[in-house]
C-alpha cells in the first residue's frame, strides 16, 4: 500500500529527475543568441521551474509529520483506464496529425477526451472542441504564423481562414 505522502515523496524525486534532464537537454540547443532566445531557451525555464516547484512540494513534504492515511496506487475505480485511454489519444493524435491535419485531428482528440476520458454533456463536449480546435488554430497559424500540418483540409483551411 502506498500513502499520500510516499506517493508525493516519490512524484516530487521523479519530476526533480526529469526537470534535471531536460536543463541538460536545453542547454545543447542554446539559450539566448544574438539577444534573441533560441530553441533551448523555453525548455530550459520550463524545467527549471519544474525543479523549484518540485523542490517547494519536497521540503513541504518532508517538514510534514502527519500519519498519512494507506490506500491504493490509484485511488479512482477507472484511474489506469483514464491513463491508458489518454495515453492512447495522445500517440493516435501524433499520428493522425500530418495527414487528416491539424483543425479535425485536435477537434478529434477534444471531443474524445472530453467525453471518454473525463465525461461532460454531449453538448458541452461539441462546443468546447470546437472553440478549442478553431482558436488553437488562429491563434498559432494565423496570429503567431507557426506552420501547421493542414493534411487532407490543405486548400479548405487556407480559404476558410
Amino acid at each position: 500500500m502506498f500513502t499520500h505522502r510516499n506517493r508525493d515523496l516519490i512524484s516530487s524525486l521523479v519530476l526533480i529527475g526529469v526537470g534535471i534532464i531536460f536543463c541538460i537537454g536545453s542547454v545543447e540547443y542554446g539559450d539566448v543568441r544574438s539577444g534573441i532566445p533560441s530553441a533551448g531557451f523555453f525548455p530550459f525555464v520550463g524545467a527549471t521551474i519544474l525543479i523549484f516547484l518540485s523542490i517547494i512540494h519536497l521540503i513541504s513534504i518532508l517538514k510534514n509529520k502527519v500519519d498519512w492515511k494507506k490506500e491504493k496506487f490509484f485511488p479512482e475505480r477507472f484511474s489506469l483506464k483514464r491513463i491508458l485511454l489518454s495515453l492512447f489519444t495522445l500517440f493516435a493524435y501524433g499520428i493522425c496529425l500530418k495527414f487528416f491535419g491539424f483543425i479535425l485531428v485536435t477537434f478529434l482528440f477534444m471531443l474524445f477526451s472530453l467525453r471518454f476520458i473525463e465525461p461532460l454533456k454531449w453538448k458541452m463536449v461539441f462546443a468546447l472542441s470546437l472553440l478549442t480546435s478553431i482558436f488553437s488554430y488562429l491563434l498559432f497559424e494565423v496570429w503567431l504564423k507557426v506552420p501547421l500540418p493542414h493534411g487532407i483540409f490543405e486548400g479548405m483551411t487556407k480559404w476558410i481562414f
